[in-house]
């Protein structure tokens, strides 16, 4: 069983619970067997200067525009700002299953041109794109690969957090789902931002 998205304004069927706004609903079904019958919600878009402003009030990000991803913000403030509207960091995992919405190619657009889905090294002109210009994945979510690294809530086995996803300073390589790299969650940079997640409810 792929994960499954249910689109927003829909219930989730098993849980009746409302879709919350502009987040999907990923069902790990058979996928992963450690994890297989967890379900999870996470941002269809990466969280955008504009959001960040109004919970956090202030805006760090190097590249300016409210649609842009907000970046240089360390893993500290990104949990924070999850946690302030009832959300928190993705696990390492539910990215995994975010990103590849049931494919298992290097990219989740499988032979299509890259440009088409993801702002990288070769398109980006060298800075943030406002998030949900490219085409989404398979669950529609916008920007898994490319614009701006994002944090998890996961720990790294070399230390510091997984950060997923590729960005704009980064060639078409990184843009790989497998891709990974850590990063200390003091440090802060241009190029990494992230988006949250929320564990569905329990009955």
């Amino acid at each position: 069983m792929f994960p499954v998205l249910i689109g927003a304004g829909d219930l989730s069927g098993t849980k009746d619970e409302p879709v919350p706004k502009d987040m999907v609903w990923v069902d790990s079904g058979g996928e992963n067997s450690e994890k297989a019958g967890e379900a999870f919600w996470i941002d269809k878009f990466e969280v955008t200067q504009k959001e960040f402003l109004s919970v956090m009030g202030n805006n760090p990000s190097f590249f300016k525009g409210d649609d842009h991803p907000v970046e240089k913000v360390t893993w500290f403030d990104a949990k924070r700002y999850c946690e302030k509207i009832g959300r928190r960091l993705p696990f390492e995992w539910e990215w995994e299953l975010a990103v590849r919405a049931g494919s298992s190619s290097s990219y989740y657009w499988k032979d299509a041109s890259p440009d088409l889905y993801a702002w990288h090294k070769g398109n980006a002109n060298k800075a943030t794109h406002s998030v949900g210009l490219k085409k989404p994945n398979a669950l529609d979510i916008y920007d898994m690969s490319g614009n701006v690294w994002e944090w998890t809530s996961s720990e790294h086995e070399s230390g510091g957090k997984v950060v997923r996803g590729g960005s704009w300073r980064n060639g078409v390589t990184s843009l790989k789902s497998s891709k990974r790299i850590n990063s200390l969650p003091i440090h802060k940079f241009h190029y990494v931002g992230f988006r949250c997640a929320v564990s569905e409810a329990k009955n």
